[in-house]
């Protein structure tokens, strides 16, 4: 438990400065994310989407490096289907982030061009809420 915790605290940090570091847009994105880790399948809801990844909030983390399947809808009603990795939590513990959702960004890591180009249109077609630098 002490090594995951310090990890989890280690991620908690780079979400913090995450912002700072971001390649792509971020829009806001208001849905419901199918989750799977080949071994469970459960629903969380994510706040945003860039063409790089999403950020899922949940109060059931799940550790640095787990592949997942993810399933959501974006607005043109049609479902996406994507693997990604997660990259960094935020744990609900972290009273430094109190008045943050607890969760998990995820990036993508296999993303078919037909998915990645319904997620840049909605992206290019919202205001983004963190500008890369």
């Amino acid at each position: 438990m002490q090594a995951r915790r310090q990890t989890e605290d280690q991620a908690g940090s780079a979400a913090d400065s995450g912002a700072n570091q971001r390649r792509a847009p971020r829009v806001e994105l208001n849905v419901e994310i199918g989750i799977d880790d080949h071994t469970n399948f459960y629903v969380g809801f994510s706040e945003n989407v860039s063409e790089g990844g999403l950020f899922v909030a949940t109060y059931r983390l799940m550790p640095l490096g787990t592949d997942v399947a993810l399933t959501f809808v974006l607005p043109d009603e049609y479902p996406v289907f994507v693997h990604g990795v997660v990259r960094w939590l935020r744990d609900p513990r972290d009273q430094s982030a109190s008045d943050l959702p607890p969760g998990m960004g995820i990036e993508f890591a296999e993303l078919k061009d037909s998915e990645r180009a319904r997620i840049q249109a909605y992206v290019n077609a919202n205001a983004p809420i963190f500008y890369p630098d």
